[in-house]
């Protein structure tokens, strides 16, 4: 008895349903074509953070003077209308300070306490004389800036639906100029969209502090160019 022919006979029945089931392809002529979207769009706002430190001989003393930082750097953010709520301190660091001797050992000289303070700036021309003001501040280091925007999905949508549109007027006139007529679309594929860093202009911390900063920060903020891509591939017939 031939104990394959039942196996054979189950593997034949699979294959014909795979086949069965298996999408046609499509042998319609096609064309694939890129889009490229751009969104000039003005920030709504811009965090910035800055570290506030200390270093003293004591924890407490040197936690006392970044404090009285943080309660001037509050008075200062509500001098320019920034809201409570936009100021976030939530985390404080302690650092022992140490010094290496020469016979291997190490002596607590001091301690250095940090705390991180993260600012939202909603009125963008505030934002000039807020950084003078803040800079000429040896208390304050300015660590990192970055703009945002209220609605990015809504931007990111308008770019993609202008790459869409580009992509269709490249794939229309390519197809008249050879004869041809776009009938359709067979796939679409998105590239992620970029969303840019602010273009900042800051003169260094000690310029600005020697030289009181009267001119303004030289802070420039522009608006932003969002850009989304696309591929597109569209089936082509005769005209």
């Amino acid at each position: 008895m031939n104990t394959h022919k039942p196996f054979l006979a189950v593997l034949g029945a699979m294959f014909l349903t795979l086949c069965m089931s298996a999408p046609a392809l499509s042998d319609s002529a096609y064309i694939d074509v890129s889009g490229q979207g751009k969104l000039d769009v003005y920030p709504d706002f811009l965090t910035l953070s800055v570290e506030l430190s200390a270093t003293e001989k004591d924890v407490v003393s040197a936690k006392n003077k970044v404090d009285d930082a943080f309660a001037q750097l509050s008075d200062v953010a509500e001098k320019h209308g920034i809201a409570e709520d936009d100021i976030e301190s939530v985390r404080i660091s302690n650092y022992p300070q140490w010094e290496y001797q020469g016979n291997g050992k190490r002596q607590l000289i001091g301690h250095r306490v940090i705390r991180p303070v993260t600012i939202t700036l909603r009125s963008l021309e505030k934002y000039g004389p807020f950084l003078e003001e803040v800079l000429i501040d040896e208390r304050y280091r300015i660590q990192n800036t970055s703009l945002g925007f209220d609605k990015p999905a809504e931007h990111e949508s308008k770019a993609r639906r202008l790459a869409l549109l580009d992509a269709k007027a490249k794939a229309e006139e390519m197809a008249a100029t050879l004869g041809q007529k776009i009938t359709g679309v067979i796939w679409i594929q998105e590239q992620a969209a970029h969303f840019p860093q602010p273009v900042m202009m800051l003169e260094s911390a000690p310029m600005m502090r020697s030289a009181k900063a009267d001119s303004g920060s030289g802070m420039k903020i522009q608006e932003q160019t969002i850009s989304q891509q696309v591929q597109v591939r569209f089936e082509m017939d005769e005209d």
